[in-house]
């Protein structure tokens, strides 16, 4: 079975996104040792290759939720935003990483603006509809 092409490349941003946020979270906590620095790099690409699929989720779904319009942009944002804010947080928290906010703030400001982009070309395709 082949993948579509949306899919495919939903899945190749997924795999870049778990390697540079991984790489970047065992580089944030390699003073703190080689468990330290393993464990922060897994959680940090695991959960960026899930948030790649489940926050684009929670974005659209919120700007269909609120009409597609600039309120579905920032409803969208909004939600989003809680969300990989918050999960990264709990995760390493309990997983003792170190340096949490070093770790998860790289994901934060790409996310945001990948969001933001995603967002603004959902609200401009829906404004020729």
């Amino acid at each position: 079975m082949l993948l579509s092409k949306e899919k495919r490349a939903a899945l190749f941003t997924a795999v870049v996104a778990a390697a540079g946020y991984g790489g970047w979270a065992a580089y944030a906590n390699y003073e703190h040792g080689a468990h330290a620095w393993m464990m922060a790099g897994f959680i940090q690409a695991s959960y960026a290759f899930f948030s790649t699929f489940f926050i684009t989720h929670v974005a659209q779904r919120a700007f269909i939720k609120y009409d597609c319009g600039i309120r579905g942009v920032l409803a969208g944002f909004g939600a989003s935003f809680v969300v990989m804010l918050a999960i990264p947080i709990i995760v390493h928290s309990f997983a003792g990483t170190p340096d949490v906010l070093q770790t998860i703030l790289p994901g934060l400001v790409w996310g945001s603006i990948y969001l933001l982009g995603v967002l603004f070309a959902l609200h401009i395709s829906n404004k020729d509809k």
